[in-house]
C-alpha cells in the first residue's frame, strides 16, 4: 500500500482503527495515524489537523486530567486542552515537523505540551503564551557538565532529539521534570511516587540521563560541543 495515495479520509479510518488496537495492547502501524500528522503539521492542511484532532482529543484530556498539578490550577480540562493543541500545532506546523521521524515521537511533544501548559499556568497564573525556555541540563548539584537547552535553539527540535535519545517513557518523563517543569529530586518523588523511590533513585536516573544526552553526537552538534 502506498501511503501518499491515501485520502485524508482513509488515513483518518486506517488511523483510528490502528489507535484502537494500539489502546488493546494489540499489534499496531503507526505509518497512517503518522501521515496523518505530517499532513496536517508539514503540509498545513487543516482537515488533516481536524481529524488528527478528533482521533487524539480523549487522550489529551486523559493527560490533563492525570497530570499531578491539574487539581490546583481551578481551571477547566478544556483550557489546558485548546492551550496544548495550541502550542503543538504553532511550534511543528512547516518545516520543524521534519525534526520528528515517528508517531511517539510526536505524541510526546504532544503530552509534553499538556504538562507545559499547565506548569506555566501555576507560575504565572495567567494563561500560557506558549511553549516555555527548558532549563539548564546541570541545575541538579552534582551533575555533568552541559548547556542550557534552551539558550537560543528551538525547543520543538531539541526536544524531538531528546525523545529520540531517550526511548524509555520514564526517562522522558525524568527529563521533563528536570529541563521543562524544573523540579527538584524531593518534589519529583512526591508528584510521581509510583514511578521513583525516593530522590537518590532519581538523582543516579538524572545522571545516567543526563550522560546520555551529553554523548549523543547531534545534541553536542546543536550545542557546538566538543565530542567526548
Amino acid at each position: 500500500m502506498i501511503i501518499a495515495s491515501l485520502s485524508i479520509d482513509e488515513l483518518a479510518q486506517r488511523c483510528a482503527t490502528e489507535t484502537e488496537k494500539y489502546g488493546r495492547r494489540e499489534p499496531s502501524d503507526e505509518q497512517f495515524c503518522f501521515e496523518l500528522l505530517r499532513r496536517a503539521l508539514a503540509d498545513g492542511l487543516s482537515e488533516a489537523f481536524t481529524r488528527v484532532y478528533q482521533i487524539y482529543e480523549r487522550r489529551v484530556f486523559a493527560w490533563v486530567l492525570g497530570h499531578s498539578r491539574f487539581g490546583q490550577t481551578g481551571e477547566s480540562a478544556d483550557y489546558f486542552a485548546v492551550a496544548a493543541w495550541g502550542a503543538f500545532y504553532a511550534y511543528l506546523r512547516g518545516a520543524r515537523f521534519a525534526g520528528f521521524s515517528s508517531l511517539a515521537q510526536t505524541l510526546a511533544y504532544l503530552k509534553l505540551c499538556v504538562h507545559t501548559a499547565i506548569i506555566q499556568y501555576l507560575r504565572d497564573q495567567r494563561p500560557p503564551a506558549g511553549f516555555p525556555a527548558v532549563v539548564p541540563l546541570d541545575e541538579t548539584p552534582g551533575a555533568a557538565q552541559t548547556p542550557d537547552l534552551g539558550a537560543d535553539l528551538d525547543a520543538a527540535e531539541v526536544w524531538a532529539r531528546v525523545t529520540r535519545v531517550l526511548q524509555d517513557e520514564r526517562d522522558r518523563l525524568l527529563a521533563h521534570c528536570m529541563f521543562v517543569e524544573g523540579l527538584r529530586p524531593r518534589q519529583i518523588v512526591a508528584d510521581y511516587p509510583g514511578s521513583w523511590r525516593d530522590e537518590r533513585e532519581v538523582s543516579v536516573d538524572a545522571y545516567r540521563i543526563r550522560r546520555l544526552l551529553r554523548r549523543d553526537s547531534q545534541l553536542r552538534e546543536l550545542f557546538g560541543l566538543a565530542g567526548g
